[in-house]
């Protein structure tokens, strides 16, 4: 890596909308990525890379003394973020070869929305290149082929020897997940995701993330920590019932099982910081999170960081037992047994800024695309009392934001 000086040119922008602006950036196709928060109140297009940071092996701290390095050659203030994620466990996955464990970026071209203005930030570029780096581009509604799942009786199965082993008291509670694959007849664009994902309200996070001819995409409900002028905020997000049923939401108030579940990851992510933060804030019982498709029972949870940053943080929090399990270790162990490596399905994902605040968010609700295919993800929580076949229906039900941003009628 140069130890040149980089510089950053800032201009303020005219007003457009995400969708607008990703379709005018083909020429990067491969090298962007693109982050909305659940409100719509903030969002990042990331175009190029200017730097990026890709490590074979989860690392907070290379990553962070890897930005640091590159915020120290850099003259004046500017907002670059740095942005990327963490995969979810140590092991390999082939759909997510060539990402790295530790993958951040650092673009050529940052467009940040938020306080209703845009601004862009251009890294080592030249005013001619800066005038020029915009094309119109028309993206197509991909034409879908097959849907089929790729391991039914693989989860059911896993879903059994997780209880009997509850019952064994090996641990209290495991997040299983299986896939499902989409063929359609055409490429799967990026652009096209997001125009669509735009049209439909949804209460989530909308994150994506190119890698070559790969394809990263979440629709997340899941924030996994804030930290934001020594504020730090994350929250609880367990237990699920469909909106399809009548009264979901005062069921799901009353559902022990869920109710169970919802407190196993207070308990822990509230020990996951303790270290970090005082002046802890929690209400005394679950509201509830409403998105399209779901009630999910949620608790926020806010305190003031007086240790570490955001990548600390994240790192102690993940996985929360709402996508591993608890006892962290024992659970871990399990998924890592049963189903093999995740990559970034259920990963830490989100951004860092320049005084190393930023958001992650936890990448559930997902899918990988190559060319005409993507591979979808969906998980739920099992405890001693679950049982497979209702497992199995709550992860149907899971993969709906994802069928629905590829356009599949429900």
């Amino acid at each position: 890596m140069s130890k040149e000086k980089i510089q950053v040119i800032e201009r303020i922008g005219a007003a457009a909308s995400p969708d607008q602006l990703f379709n005018m950036t083909a020429d990067f196709k491969g090298a962007r990525y693109f982050y909305m928060n659940k409100d719509r109140s903030e969002w990042l297009i990331g175009l190029g890379h200017a730097y990026i940071i890709k490590e074979e092996s989860r690392s907070p701290e290379k990553i962070s003394e890897a930005y640091q390095a590159l915020l120290a050659r850099v003259d004046g203030d500017h907002h670059v973020r740095l942005f990327g994620g963490f995969q979810f466990d140590d092991g390999t996955s082939e759909l997510f070869e060539g990402f790295g464990h530790s993958h951040f970026i650092w673009p050529k071209i940052q467009i940040l929305y938020r306080n209703n203005e845009l601004l862009f930030s251009y890294t080592d570029m030249t005013e001619e290149e800066i005038d020029g780096w915009y094309h119109e581009h028309h993206a197509d509604r991909p034409v879908i082929q097959t849907i089929s799942n790729l391991d039914e009786e693989k989860f059911l199965n896993n879903v059994r020897m997780a209880v009997e082993a509850m019952d064994n008291q090996l641990f209290d509670k495991v997040v299983l997940s299986r896939q499902k694959k989409i063929v359609a007849e055409n490429q799967i664009d990026s652009s096209w995701l997001i125009e669509n994902g735009l049209k439909n309200l949804e209460n989530s996070y909308l994150v994506l993330l190119e890698e070559g001819n790969k394809l990263f995409v979440s629709r997340t409900p899941e924030q996994l920590v804030k930290v934001e002028n020594n504020q730090l905020s994350t929250n609880a997000i367990a237990g699920t019932m469909s909106r399809s049923i009548a009264d979901a939401e005062k069921k799901l108030l009353a559902d022990g099982k869920n109710l169970f579940e919802h407190q196993i990851v207070v308990n822990s992510i509230t020990a996951d910081i303790q270290d970090f933060t005082t002046g802890l804030k929690i209400p005394e019982t679950p509201g509830i999170l409403a998105n399209n498709f779901f009630y999910h029972l949620y608790t926020p949870i806010e305190a003031i960081i007086e240790e570490g940053d955001i990548l600390s943080v994240s790192d102690a929090l993940h996985p929360t037992p709402a996508l591993g399990g608890y006892p962290k270790e024992e659970a871990a162990r399990f998924i890592e047994r049963v189903e093999g490596d995740r990559g970034f399905y259920g990963a830490p994902m989100g951004y860092i800024t320049p005084d190393m605040d930023g958001e992650f968010v936890v990448a559930i609700r997902s899918m990988l695309v190559e060319g005409n295919t993507a591979v979808l993800f969906a998980g739920c929580g099992v405890v001693k009392d679950s049982i497979p076949e209702s497992e199995l229906y709550e992860t149907e039900i899971k993969f709906k934001p994802m069928l629905q941003l590829l356009g599949v009628s429900q």
